[in-house]
């Protein structure tokens, strides 16, 4: 990996624990968009992001509370943005003792019903803390983890759930031909909500291959549920012969842009490329970029 890993972590331990202030509650897209580029093979590029993003925040650092532990009914410490800190301590504290797999394994099941919370970042944070942290294992990623996992029990709405169908596709690549799907709508109605079930519908599939295949199946289900309310109405994309293979120069024209989107969505579509083939994901990538719009 290069240069990749000293050039990610320098850029969470800068990154990761910034938050916008009260006035401004959005989402730090800092630690994803980072973890995209060293995806990308763009680790030289994370260095003059970082500055660039930095300027964009209030510089709010919220330091997690150790010693907190989630309720037998851990249900009822979701959804409450008051409990960040301490949800960050909990999960910091449980990576260190139990090992960051398990931790996935069991949290991201029971948060997948808040799939669609915060338009997608819980699940889409996470699989890209989990995708780093996988690769090398190091304290910044650790703790970029944790607060992934914290952000998104923060941000679910209590009650969200729904059954699961038994499937005989692996849900990772169930969720890749989701996300094709919501490439096509992306593509006929580029709007940041669409660009979000692609993004999100990727995300489901990083983290696929860290569940028992029955959660992979639940978490497949929920993404179609919330696609299916996404995209109601749109009529997608149908494709067209130009759009065949990969074009690399949306990776240098999305790294260019220091927009998060493009480079959250450009690494989405390529891996969703190479997953299935689509042509979709070539022209969803080429229409964020505005390389092309087909």
């Amino acid at each position: 990996m290069g240069e990749t890993v000293p050039a990610l972590d320098r850029a969470l331990e800068r990154v990761s624990a910034l938050d916008y202030g009260a006035s401004r509650p959005f989402v730090n897209h800092g630690p994803m968009a980072c973890e995209a580029l060293a995806a990308l093979g763009l680790g030289t590029s994370i260095d003059e992001w970082v500055p660039r993003f930095e300027s964009s925040m209030e510089g709010a650092v919220l330091p997690e509370v150790a010693g907190w532990s989630p309720p037998r009914e851990w249900q009822d410490a979701v959804g409450d943005s008051r409990l960040l800190a301490q949800w960050m301590g909990y999960f910091k504290g449980a990576i260190a003792d139990d090992g960051w797999p398990s931790i996935v394994s069991l949290w991201v099941p029971r948060f997948m019903p808040g799939l669609a919370a915060a338009l997608f970042h819980g699940v889409i944070r996470t699989s890209h803390a989990v995708r780093a942290i996988d690769a090398v294992d190091t304290p910044a990623r650790r703790t970029e983890l944790a607060r992934a996992l914290a952000s998104w029990a923060t941000w679910i709405e209590p009650g969200e759930t729904t059954g699961a169908t038994d499937t005989d596709t692996d849900p990772g690549q169930a969720a890749a031909v989701s996300a094709a799907h919501g490439a096509r709508c992306y593509v006929a109605a580029p709007t940041i909500f669409h660009l979000h079930g692609v993004t999100g519908a990727m995300a489901v599939q990083l983290l696929a291959g860290h569940l028992t295949d029955a959660a992979g199946v639940a978490a497949v289900h929920q993404l179609q549920v919330e696609h299916a309310d996404l995209f109601r109405g749109v009529r997608p994309w149908s494709g067209d012969v130009e759009a065949d293979r990969w074009d690399d120069g949306v990776e240098l024209a999305a790294s260019r842009s220091y927009d998060s989107h493009q480079i959250k969505l450009v690494e989405a579509c390529r891996r969703g490329f190479a997953t299935t083939g689509d042509p979709a994901f070539v022209a969803a990538a080429a229409t964020v970029t505005g390389i092309r719009r087909p």
